[in-house]
């Protein structure tokens, strides 16, 4: 079977039209050279047809082609490389070169057939790809979210390796499964999350969808997720690609940020603004004329006298141990603050008034029966308490708080030390005032 030129250099292959092929005879001469080679060289075929690859034409076109493979190919054998190379009209070029025996008629072999191709467009696309995936295998190492794609029926078919060391759990138990199985702990009857679904169901794009993984040792992972549909060429739905993050110190962060907006930093307790919208929200309640609150002002009596004789850090610690005494006589859905330097408040929420009473008086006997000592020396504190009911008749935060400064004062007043219910005794303590006003 011979080798013709316009099938290629190879038997059983069709070259393209731009591939370049030359054909050698038993001795290297040039016997046959297409178009495309020629171009590449810039050569002439008279230049070449009949030139050994010794001769000087012939030998920087030809010769390093066949170097270590003519033999080989004399011998029956197929020798194949890919490199780079530089063509006098071409530049470099990223090339595959054939060596194939020749064969006449008669199945002899008479020569050698070079054919090169042409592969730049492809190794350059090769190498761009690789380069990709390179950035791409980098970037999802380092950056500290997890990637992540699902195929049509939202199961997962890839996980960047993050994913292992923030989910807690070996990707191979993940890959090939919906997330909805694997992550239990989202509230599926949650109307964020069912509206989620109905965007993965319609294949709309989504962001910042979030939900809570809880790990083996019962850790928490607050989780936010980000994913873009993909469609083929028709429009089909191929699934989804996208990247999630972990927000675990975020959330944390947040949570601190907004517990100190909303608490006094030296006892923790709710501070005189949270205390004032959730009033708000009681008195609110209280306007249909069924429900019963109360109110519990609670004043620290000659308070400026501690901090002067004992200092400013005996001070703070009566504050704080002041608020843990209340914390212990309250229920736990009450609200107790600290309103001011030396101010607590309790809001008692649907309970008569007479539970209100108890709760006061408790309070105050707690209060005489503790010894706050500094050092050596116990120093004894009383407490002022004004209560005031929050009922239909409140209609205002600013008028429930007025009725509470009242009584507080009254009782002040009248020398402190006590507890006295709002538009019931204000006036008797008045009557029973010894003198000025006691801070």
């Amino acid at each position: 079977m011979s080798t013709d030129l316009n099938k290629g250099g190879r038997p059983g292959t069709t070259p393209a039209s731009d591939d370049m092929v030359c054909v050698l005879d038993l001795e290297q001469r040039c016997v046959s050279v297409n178009e495309a080679f020629l171009q590449a060289f810039g050569k002439q075929e008279n230049a070449l047809l009949g030139q050994c690859v010794t001769d000087s034409v012939a030998r920087e076109c030809i010769a390093e082609l066949i170097e270590g493979s003519f033999a080989g190919a004399l011998a029956g054998e197929h020798a194949s490389t890919k490199r780079w190379r530089d063509f006098p009209h071409l530049g470099f070029r990223y090339v595959r070169i054939d060596v194939d025996p020749l064969r006449d008629g008669a199945d002899s072999i008479c020569g050698a057939t070079v054919h090169i191709r042409d592969l730049t467009d492809a190794r350059l696309a090769q190498e761009a790809l690789e380069e990709s995936e390179q950035r791409f295998d980098d970037f999802s190492e380092i950056v500290s979210d997890w990637l992540w794609e699902l195929d049509e029926n939202l199961r997962f078919v890839y996980l960047s390796a993050r994913f292992e060391e923030i989910m807690g759990m070996p990707r191979e138990q993940v890959l090939g499964r919906r997330r909805i199985e694997l992550f239990p702990e989202e509230d599926h009857a949650g109307s964020a999350t069912r509206e989620h679904h109905r965007t993965l169901e319609q294949h709309l794009p989504f962001d910042g969808y979030q939900f809570t993984r809880i790990l083996e040792d019962g850790a928490k992972r607050s989780i936010r997720m980000s994913g873009k549909p993909k469609f083929d060429g028709q429009g089909r739905f191929l699934g989804y690609r996208g990247v999630a993050e972990d927000i675990t110190q975020a959330r944390h962060l947040e949570s601190r940020i907004a517990h100190l907006a909303s608490h006094d930093a030296l006892t923790g307790l709710v501070n005189r603004q949270e205390f004032l919208l959730r009033l708000e929200r009681v008195v609110d309640t209280a306007s249909d004329g069924e429900s019963e609150h109360g109110l519990c002002y609670v004043d620290v009596d000659r308070f400026r006298m501690v901090n002067d004789r004992c200092g400013h850090a005996a001070g703070d610690q009566l504050l704080k141990d002041l608020a843990e005494l209340l914390q212990q006589r309250i229920r736990r859905r009450d609200t107790l603050a600290r309103v001011g330097g030396n101010t607590f408040t309790i809001l008692m929420e649907h309970c008569s008034l007479a539970q209100i009473e108890r709760v006061a008086e408790a309070v105050h006997r707690a209060t005489r029966d503790y010894g706050f000592g500094q050092g050596d020396e116990a120093v004894n504190f009383t407490v002022t308490i004004s209560v005031v009911p929050i009922d239909a008749r409140s209609r205002s935060v600013d008028r429930v708080l007025k009725a509470a400064d009242r009584a507080c004062y009254a009782a002040k007043s009248a020398g402190g030390d006590r507890v006295l219910v709002h538009g019931r005794s204000d006036r008797q303590a008045a009557r029973e005032r010894r003198g000025a006003f006691i801070e």
